[in-house]
């Protein structure tokens, strides 16, 4: 993990520090999608910047913006900024939105934040470590890529917290407010040498077994019979990600299927300019024998997930974690090559570290395509709460009337009702 930025403080700063550092401290707790994590850390700190004296810290070196957006948890500081002028902390930690919605409609289900007053009140901190720390907060906030509807999270619902329907608990979930904000496409990626083994495109079709079976002959892709006795294997994030009810509605298995997800031996790997670790290799697993992802309670909900249901917690990771990005920018083992999907900022990121684009059902990602309903593989960004009242009301419709995202509403031609559902022309 990267050491905090140093913050270079004026004496005007200061000075603002020493008249609030005695003050009560609010917090806003915001949780949401990973793969939305890079826009809505960008428009965040938007609103912090906004702010005199509003505070944004780094995980690299540097100031530059990539340090701050890539984060999968981040805190900020507003000395004054709440309300009655005390100051104001938000935190936001981008676990899941399926996991986002979990907790802010039951508003009891908790999620884990950077512990609160971390460090001086002039140096917030960024991204939970060991020297930092997490604790567990309830969030007001979710920024998530997928309806309420599409999540298990409506109404009273009883789960299992164990291995054989045990710790089992009961909530109710609340019906939360949606506030459209942007449009967050994916692409479907594959390892490192896909391309050269014939593997450029994925169908629906394909899709579908893949994810369903967990493993596919090449030779379902290529046509090659040569192909026969090499195996594609599809990797995914857990359940708690809301990319992954995406994923699973736009291919038409639907938002409660059970998948089969593999999860490859990874080792190496560095640490890419944005912080996540890649470009790692398989060389323990037999190129027909990858181990499925094991058993376990699900991290951000706390629900169980059976072997071959579970996934990776994070799309991007530090360099001390195991992420999605490093298994899809790894070497596989010869005669096995890794599909999975990420958002655009992160598979440009994994296609930086050696991962290959796919195109789907024979179109290649671009924003005309999407906007004029040619490309498929998308979906809404929203924020998602209850009754909010301030500081967090402000926070949210700062973010609500501030939004920028890779493809905007605005100048999208089509709409859909549902996740994965009937695109239809807006014209």
């Amino acid at each position: 993990m990267k050491s905090l930025k140093s913050f270079a403080l004026s004496g005007a700063l200061l000075a603002s520090f020493a008249s609030s550092a005695f003050a009560t401290t609010q917090f806003v707790e915001i949780v949401g999608a990973p793969a939305f994590r890079q826009d809505s850390n960008t428009n965040i700190a938007a609103y912090v910047a906004a702010h005199s004296g509003g505070l944004t810290a780094t995980t690299g070196p540097t100031s530059g913006s990539a340090d701050v957006t890539s984060a999968s948890a981040n805190q900020w500081l507003i000395p004054g900024g709440g309300t009655g002028g005390a100051d104001l902390e938000i935190d936001a930690s981008f676990t899941g939105s399926t996991a986002g919605f979990e907790s802010v409609a039951s508003g009891t289900i908790t999620q884990k934040f950077i512990t609160h007053n971390t460090g001086s009140i002039g140096t917030p901190s960024v991204s939970v470590s060991t020297s930092t720390g997490e604790t567990a907060y309830q969030p007001q906030i979710t920024l998530s890529d997928t309806f309420q509807a599409t999540t298990p999270f409506n109404g009273t619902k009883t789960f299992y917290g164990g291995a054989s329907n045990t710790l089992p608990f009961t909530a109710t979930y609340a019906t939360l407010t949606n506030n459209q904000l942007g449009i967050e496409p994916y692409r479907w990626v594959a390892s490192p040498g896909a391309a050269a083994a014939g593997l450029t495109n994925i169908t629906t079709a394909q899709a579908q077994a893949l994810y369903k079976n967990g493993q596919l002959p090449l030779a379902f892709f290529t046509g090659n019979s040569a192909d026969e006795g090499k195996w594609v294997y599809g990797l995914s994030r857990d359940p708690g990600s809301g990319a992954r009810l995406v994923v699973q509605t736009e291919i038409g298995l639907g938002a409660t299927a059970k998948l089969t997800i593999y999860q490859p031996t990874i080792t190496g790997g560095s640490v890419d300019s944005s912080g996540n670790r890649v470009s790692g290799t398989d060389s323990t697993d037999a190129f027909d024998s990858v181990p499925v992802a094991p058993a376990e309670k699900i991290p951000s909900t706390g629900i169980w997930a059976v072997a071959g249901n579970s996934g990776y917690a994070k799309f991007g990771t530090p360099s001390d974690q195991l992420g999605l990005l490093l298994a899809i920018t790894s070497t596989p083992p010869s005669g096995a090559i890794f599909v999975t999907y990420l958002n655009i900022a992160d598979s440009t990121e994994a296609e930086a570290a050696g991962a290959q684009e796919l195109s789907y059902n024979g179109n290649t990602y671009s924003l005309a395509a999407l906007q004029e309903g040619k490309y498929s593989f998308w979906s809404y960004e929203g924020l998602f709460s209850g009754t909010l009242s301030a500081p967090a009301s402000t926070v949210a419709a700062a973010l609500e009337s501030g939004w920028t995202s890779v493809a905007p509403i605005t100048g999208v031609n089509v709409s859909r009702t549902q996740d994965g559902g009937i695109i239809t022309q807006n014209y």
